[in-house]
């Protein structure tokens, strides 16, 4: 899924511009995560039986430490690999957004093994930090010390921050 290395073409192309690509299963809070970076992004959600979900991508844009982030939110439902190949082409950074209620889905060990097959740097955002029962361990554990797991809620925005310095120090570097 990640044919282009990007990421070894040196820091944001020489332009100052980080792509990265969010992806976690259905549910996950991705979109919500999006909202986070940026409250306007651009957005591909339709109705669904619990709410919404997104069908393509989510997109946030936002200046952080001199740099221009495009962080780009992808569908969680397995059936969207296209959808997610074509929006992961060209990434800089991946991070993993994850339901800490649930822990790691397989789909989730599944983009973390394949982003560190790759040599993609990524993170983990163990998200819904703010709701009873989320377990920082268990996500921490499920991503068996191959990753940095970062706590978050996306709704509160707790977190995010953080996430956001850690993929651009992975990249500058």
């Amino acid at each position: 899924m990640f044919e282009n290395p990007a990421h070894r073409a040196g820091p944001c192309d020489g332009d100052h511009r980080i792509k990265v690509v969010a992806f976690g299963s259905y549910h996950s809070g991705k979109t919500s995560f999006i909202r986070c970076i940026d409250p306007d992004p651009i957005t591909t959600e339709v109705k669904s039986g619990n709410g919404t979900t997104t069908v393509a991508f989510d997109l946030a844009i936002k200046e952080h430490r001199g740099f221009r982030l495009y962080v780009y939110g992808t569908p969680g439902q397995e059936r969207f690999d296209v959808a997610r190949e074509v929006v992961s082409f060209g990434l800089h950074a991946g991070v993993v957004v994850v339901d800490s209620t649930r822990g790691m889905t397989n789909f989730e060990k599944l983009i973390l093994s394949e982003l560190r097959k790759h040599g993609i740097p990524c993170v983990v955002a163990a998200n819904k930090q703010d709701l009873p029962g989320a377990s920082l361990d268990k996500v921490r554990a499920d991503a068996g010390g191959f990753c940095e797991v970062y706590p978050v809620s996306a709704r509160t925005g707790e977190g995010v921050g953080t996430v956001l310095d850690r993929l651009v120090d992975l990249v500058a570097r």
